[in-house]
């Protein structure tokens, strides 16, 4: 309990009636109901009642919610203090003749005083002298309270949004309140009739019932469970001055809420949700005012796949299993990109096979990859890689002829190359003599458990193309196997002929020695050469014969040239010879080869456990994956082929060259329900700008450039010294892999050259005519041989003649290459 009332005698209490009356009239002109603004309490303790607050008050003390406030007068009347508010300092009105005002119920360590100057005038001092009050006490009289509390209740009704305000029953009352009042007369009526009065209407008054509160611009709404509170939470928080408002003009009450314990969750990978309550109460109703701040964005995997994990846990995993091994069991990635654009290292454990899979032995290899993010959640990714293994290999001989045409020869075919360790030696079957001027390439389709190692490409009699290699391929137990290899591409040896022996040549010289096997009766002969070797094919002609160059078939390691033989009696011969090098530098498109087929789907739910297609087949380029409807397409320079599975399929690819740039791709699926599978080829051509490309670099006729010559000019009329013997010689660039055909017929020459792939073909056409000037100076093929073969020969290996023989009076039969 606090002291007892402090007396005060006549004289004081007339001094103080005085100064209540000198102020009285100011006091009810500038009374008003309107509250102040006060910050509200963001703590974990709530305020008294959430009581609203007033102009120039500070915040809220909850431990005086239970002080109570009681008058006494001269006479020893007594009690309670009208308006009293302890936790806000708010200290009300008493009665005219008060002389003392005594609290009580004060919480422990609290201690009470009144003013020397006014004894209305009492403060409560706190053990936290930052929390003491001071509380004023109004003396009125019941006249003048009568007046003042009619006063206010009259201007609230009379509020333009009152009834917007307030709900109808309270509006009601306090009608019924203001009616009851007007019967009075406040200069006749007792004092006991006016305070009743008065009470009526401050009750009337403190019992409006507001229904338009706001906060934060939003209008709370009445719930189910009598709450006042707003359909969505606030997505920021408010400011700490900011207050829940209602009432009308007049009566604007303003309720400080207080904020809950803030609730953190870690609701999404990257994603910090903060849940918050701000809480109130006023007029016995209560406020609930949700606060979710959202902080961050999702992280996902780049393309999308989400995280999972528990409400609010701190470790968020995702699998992600499209990977592939490549042929050395490595993976395809060392790191995962995130959504983000982070990425994240992997550390991958050891390949495994797994040797019991429905569509054979499946080689895969875990990895892990692992990111602590700032607000403390860790994201793991459990990648798994894998491939099928595969022992299948198969070694062919690519056979394409001058103008393109291109014949897959098959050689060894092996379905598992770890069945045996013995030696493969393969003889093929043989070809005519005329094809020994063609080009030959191995061909080797393995599967990525079977590589293989080729030599130089050897040459044999009569143009034999030998091919030798190792195989090494892997056993499911990780053992390996090498194996040696040898195929021969043989050819028919050249047939005897009895027709026109007034057309048999005498001989053939090669670098001057007869040409080895030679029979005048034989007319097709193969020689060979190292690949920068000089040599140089005579003819050696009959008295009475005449020797023409014919037709050549240029490629970058084979000539194949023709010499027209006519003799005295009008007989005609054909005689050929084939030069075959050995190459060491591969042209362009031997040496292509492809990327690994790369998948870049394996995230998407299959449409059913049985699905053993892909979702598409296509190329890749620059990172960007392009699908393919057909099964035979085209992949730009620069592109690889690739395909997208099925999330839980096993893909199998084979690839391998079917011809020039053409690749065929066996792919094998096997089903997500791990026992339906099948199987699909597709052919992929590959296109570059060298392999792709046709054309010539230059032209000469009789030694001399083709004044005018671009690569894109098509037709051309060249002076020569004599039309029925003169020589047209290519150049190209013989390391794209394309090559030349040649057609002399009279005074023209058909020049057609083919790309690597076969699907360029650019034609030449020179016409000669008879040049006076030309003959005179004797500048025709005798005089400019020579100067053709230093300019091609070396190179491309073309056919040209050489030397001044006897009964080859001009010298242009010879053929240097």
């Amino acid at each position: 309990m606090g002291p007892p009332p402090v007396p005060c005698d006549d004289s004081k209490r007339r001094t103080m009636d005085k100064r209540i009356s000198r102020t009285l009239a100011a006091t009810l002109a500038a009374a008003t109901l309107a509250g102040g603004t006060a910050a509200p309490v963001w703590a974990d303790q709530p305020t008294a009642g959430g009581a609203a607050t007033r102009t120039g008050q500070r915040a809220p003390i909850a431990g005086l919610a239970g002080v109570t406030a009681r008058w006494r007068d001269a006479q020893g009347g007594t009690g309670p203090v009208t308006g009293f508010d302890p936790a806000n300092g708010r200290g009300g009105d008493v009665p005219a003749g008060t002389t003392a005002v005594t609290l009580d119920g004060l919480p422990d360590g609290w201690t009470q005083s009144a003013s020397k100057d006014d004894p209305l005038t009492v403060t409560l001092a706190a053990p936290d002298q930052a929390q003491s009050r001071t509380y004023t006490f109004r003396a009125v009289s019941a006249a003048d309270r009568f007046r003042e509390s009619l006063k206010k209740a009259e201007t609230i009704r009379d509020d333009r949004d009152a009834t917007d305000a307030y709900d109808r029953a309270s509006l009601d009352a306090l009608g019924k309140a203001i009616g009851d009042a007007g019967k009075l007369d406040a200069d006749t009526a007792g004092d006991q009739a006016l305070d009743k009065a008065a009470d009526g209407l401050d009750r009337a008054v403190a019992g409006l019932r507001v229904v338009n509160w706001t906060f934060h611009g939003r209008t709370l709404a009445y719930d189910e469970s009598k709450t006042w509170t707003i359909a969505d939470p606030l997505d920021t928080l408010p400011g700490t001055d900011e207050k829940i408002t209602g009432g009308s003009t007049s009566n604007r009450i303003e309720v400080p809420p207080t904020a809950s314990k803030p609730d953190v969750r870690n609701t999404l990978p990257g994603v910090t949700e903060t849940d918050q309550d701000l809480t109130a109460s006023h007029g016995g109703e209560s406020f609930r005012i949700p606060v979710r701040i959202v902080r961050g964005t999702e992280i996902t995997l780049k393309d999308g796949t989400r995280f999972t994990g528990p409400e609010n846990g701190s470790e968020w995993t995702v699998a992600d299993t499209g990977h592939r091994l490549d042929r050395d069991n490595m993976p395809d990635t060392d790191k995962v990109e995130l959504s983000d654009g982070s990425t994240i290292p992997v550390t991958w454990g050891t390949a495994t096979l797994d040797p019991s899979g429905a569509a054979g032995p499946v080689w895969t290899m875990s990895g892990t990859a692992t990111r602590t993010l700032d607000n403390g959640q860790t994201l793991t990714v459990k990648l798994t890689a894998s491939r099928a293994w595969d022992a299948k290999l198969s070694i062919g001989v690519e056979h394409r002829t001058a103008d393109g045409n291109t014949t897959l020869i098959p050689g060894i075919d092996l379905e598992d190359a770890t069945a045996a360790d013995t030696p493969l030696d393969v003889t093929l079957p043989t070809l005519p003599y005329a094809a020994a001027g063609d080009q030959y390439a191995p061909a080797v389709t393995g599967g990525d458990d079977a590589t293989v190692a080729m030599n130089a490409t050897g040459l044999g009699d009569d143009g034999m193309r030998v091919f030798t290699g190792t195989v090494k391929a892997t056993r499911t137990d990780g053992t390996v196997v090498t194996r040696r290899f040898t195929i021969r591409q043989p050819f028919d040896k050249p047939s005897r002929t009895v027709d026109a022996p007034d057309a048999a040549l005498d001989g053939l010289l090669v670098n001057g020695r007869p040409i080895q096997g030679w029979d005048p009766d034989i007319l097709e002969y193969t020689i060979t050469a190292g690949e920068d070797d000089k040599v140089t094919v005579s003819p050696r002609a009959k008295a009475g014969q005449t020797v023409k160059a014919s037709d050549t078939t240029l490629t970058a390691h084979s000539t194949v040239q023709h010499w027209t033989v006519t003799g005295p009696d009008g007989g005609n011969r054909t005689y050929t010879v084939t030069l075959v090098r050995d190459h060491r530098t591969p042209t362009a498109d031997e040496a292509f080869k492809p990327s690994d087929p790369k998948d870049t789907g394996g995230t998407q739910e299959a449409p059913g456990p049985d699905t053993a297609t892909l979702k598409s087949v296509g190329w890749t380029k620059d990172g960007t994956y392009h699908a393919e409807k057909g099964d035979e397409y085209l992949i730009p320079e620069g592109g690889s082929f690739a395909y997208e599975s099925y999330l839980g399929q096993i893909v199998k690819i084979t690839p391998g060259r079917d011809h020039g740039m053409t690749w065929k791709y066996r792919i094998g699926v096997l089903a997500p329900d791990g026992v339906t599978y099948r199987t699909r080829t597709v052919t992929a051509t590959y296109l570059t700008e060298a392999t792709h490309r046709a054309g010539l670099t230059g032209l000469s006729v009789d030694g001399r450039d083709v004044d005018g010559f671009s690569p894109d000019r098509l037709e051309y009329t060249v002076g020569v010294a004599n039309p029925e013997r003169y020589v047209v010689t290519p150049s190209w660039d013989k390391q794209t892999g394309m090559s030349v055909t040649k057609h002399v017929d009279g005074a023209d020459t058909t020049l057609t050259v083919t790309s690597a792939d076969g699907l360029t073909s650019v034609v030449y056409r020179v016409h000669v005519e008879y040049d006076a000037g030309l003959a005179a100076t004797g500048a025709g093929v005798t005089g400019v041989i020579m100067i053709a073969v230093a300019a091609v020969l070396a190179a491309a290996g073309t056919w040209f003649a050489s030397r001044h023989k006897p009964h080859d009076p001009d010298g242009d039969t010879d053929a240097a290459m």
